[in-house]
């Protein structure tokens, strides 16, 4: 099968001009693309050997539910890792529609015309989740799509939901309330690999370069849910190098007297002697497990020694992988 370089298309019919003639279509969120997520492009890559067309994935932003919704969600990764895991998983070309509440009116007829069948591009199947609504009011399910499938005369399929050995559903939903709840471990199983917060490094307080010894990165958080307040321990992904890393989140209990009260803060120490400057660059934060509650300290003398600690623990902790 012919491979494609990573582009922002933005409709099906522009992968006209990479040469893709016909597609089978996975369509959905993939927000933070799950097992669950896994799932649906295992069968797309079926639909796509049983037909011989490119395996393409079509994916909206913003989130619908950021439109639709009083509450969205937090988006658990930032739309450019979307689509670096959906190629990385088998998807020859990604389209990313814009997703306005004019589009999300649409009747089902006319937002299927206007995203899977715009442009030249035939389409031999398609595939959602099972229970995948769309169009206005949600008018649109599965069964609307089967009977379009019979109709055009291309294949269709519904992905069930997948659960986990406890009947949890595994859902973008579920793995925000796990990482809430601190259940790091349960969020990876769900996930298929341990969590990650994304942002951009800032300057802080210089508290834990002056005070402590121990210089860290504060990360502004642009994408990804917060686990409670705690010492962690982490990898960072930067250069497409991956430094084992200590992370305290929280708002730096011990200081409040001098600096006031603080905004929770992601703060990073890079372990094994990291020297690099990395104020104002983006990096991923792999979330490995938790080390400890935050709490307040009598003194920095009394913190500093409880921070040696804690990189001996999460050095022991990564260590074990």
């Amino acid at each position: 099968m012919r491979k494609f370089i990573p582009s922002d298309f933005k409709s099906i019919g522009e992968l006209s001009v990479c040469g893709i003639t016909s597609a089978v279509v996975a369509v959905g969120v993939f927000d933070g693309l799950h097992k669950g997520h896994r799932k649906l492009l295992t069968e797309l890559l079926d639909l796509s050997r049983q037909t011989g067309a490119e395996p393409v994935v079509m994916t909206f932003f913003p989130h619908p539910r950021q439109l639709l919704t009083d509450h969205p969600p937090k988006l658990l990764y930032p739309p450019s890792e979307k689509v670096r895991l959906l190629y990385q998983f088998g998807a020859k070309a990604v389209v990313t529609v814009d997703f306005t509440k004019e589009f999300a009116s649409l009747s089902p007829a006319e937002f299927l015309r206007q995203s899977v069948f715009a442009g030249p591009v035939e389409i031999k199947g398609l595939c959602v989740g099972k229970h995948w609504r769309f169009g206005a009011k949600a008018a649109g399910d599965t069964d609307f799509l089967q009977r379009s499938a019979n109709e055009r005369g291309f294949l269709f399929s519904a992905v069930d939901e997948l659960c986990m050995e406890n009947g949890q559903v595994v859902s973008s939903t579920s793995i925000r309330e796990s990482i809430g709840k601190g259940e790091l471990e349960k969020a990876a199983q769900m996930l298929g690999r341990n969590y990650s917060l994304f942002g951009k490094v800032e300057h802080g307080y210089q508290v834990a370069t002056e005070k402590l010894s121990t210089p860290t990165a504060n990360l502004k958080i642009t994408d990804g849910v917060l686990p409670p307040f705690g010492v962690y321990a982490a990898y960072v992904h930067l250069d497409e190098q991956r430094f084992p890393a200590a992370v305290n989140i929280g708002v730096s209990p011990t200081f409040r007297a001098q600096y006031g009260e603080i905004q929770p803060r992601v703060e990073i120490h890079i372990l094994n002697g990291f020297k690099e400057s990395i104020y104002d660059r983006e990096l991923e934060l792999e979330m490995v497990g938790f080390v400890r509650p935050e709490r307040t300290f009598g003194s920095p003398e009394e913190l500093k020694k409880q921070i040696r600690e804690d990189i001996i623990c999460i050095n022991r902790f990564l260590e074990r992988g």
